[in-house]
């Protein structure tokens, strides 16, 4: 776990409203229970995890009171690191931003807890903000409010990695996805972490301008768009049918 920041102030860790917010985290909690029901019957198949990784990082960016918006989620495929954060000032707006990227191999995992750790553990890093990029106080103090796992607050997580057993499942699944001629098709090609960022640290972010209108999209929007275009030209043909 990693976290790359471009020059931007700290942000103080706003205090949490518990009391004001009871019912909003009871609801929270019946809906982590859901997606954990569903992660244990979807096994080790990434086009279903990448849809329940998704709605985790909805849910866990909410009750981080992020503006999801501005905070959102791709992936990568190493095994080096479990996430990694760029944070960042928005271009446009001077607004603060973050694109947060998670291992194929955690959407994989069996265990529900090491993808609620690795979530949350990225998003104290977007709640800490630069001065967390160290995991002293500010990020360990943005971990206790957003209920880190214990084993999800340090800089690594090496035994992550460690798992014999996992390790062996992690490979067959890549062997399959290579003899179906399937892999980053299953995981959207846009939101590849090399794909928007050329780099960890000090790198640049990858946008799409249109030469007419000259519109500018980064690589989260243009997703949004082609999964829009896709919905309605999938809806447009029922109505033909």
């Amino acid at each position: 776990m990693r976290a790359a920041t471009a020059p931007r102030p700290a942000r103080a860790l706003a205090p949490r409203k518990h009391a004001a917010r009871r019912a909003t985290v009871a609801d929270a909690a019946r809906s982590l229970a859901d997606i954990e029901r569903a992660w244990a019957r979807s096994s080790y198949d990434l086009s279903l995890r990448w849809p329940l990784t998704n709605e985790l990082c909805a849910l866990e960016i909410a009750r981080a009171e992020l503006d999801p918006a501005r905070f959102r989620v791709g992936w990568h495929k190493c095994k080096s690191y479990v996430g990694i954060t760029y944070l960042y000032d928005d271009e446009r707006d001077g607004g603060e931003r973050g694109d947060v990227f998670l291992s194929k191999y955690v959407m994989l995992d069996p265990a529900f807890e090491n993808v609620v750790g690795c979530v949350r553990h990225e998003l104290a890093h977007a709640v800490a903000g630069v001065a967390g990029v160290d995991h002293g106080r500010a990020f360990k103090d943005a971990c206790d409010a957003l209920d880190v796992p214990e084993a999800w607050r340090k800089a690594t997580t090496g035994a992550f990695y460690s798992r014999p057993s996992v390790q062996l499942m992690w490979a067959k699944c890549d062997a399959e996805e290579a003899l179906r001629g399937r892999g980053r098709d299953v995981l959207p090609e846009l939101l590849f972490e090399r794909n928007v960022w050329d780099a960890p640290v000090n790198g640049n972010r990858t946008v799409f301008k249109d030469e007419e209108s000259g519109v500018v999209l980064d690589a989260f929007e243009m997703y949004d768009l082609t999964v829009a275009e896709e919905a309605r030209a999938a809806n447009s043909s029922d109505v033909v049918a």
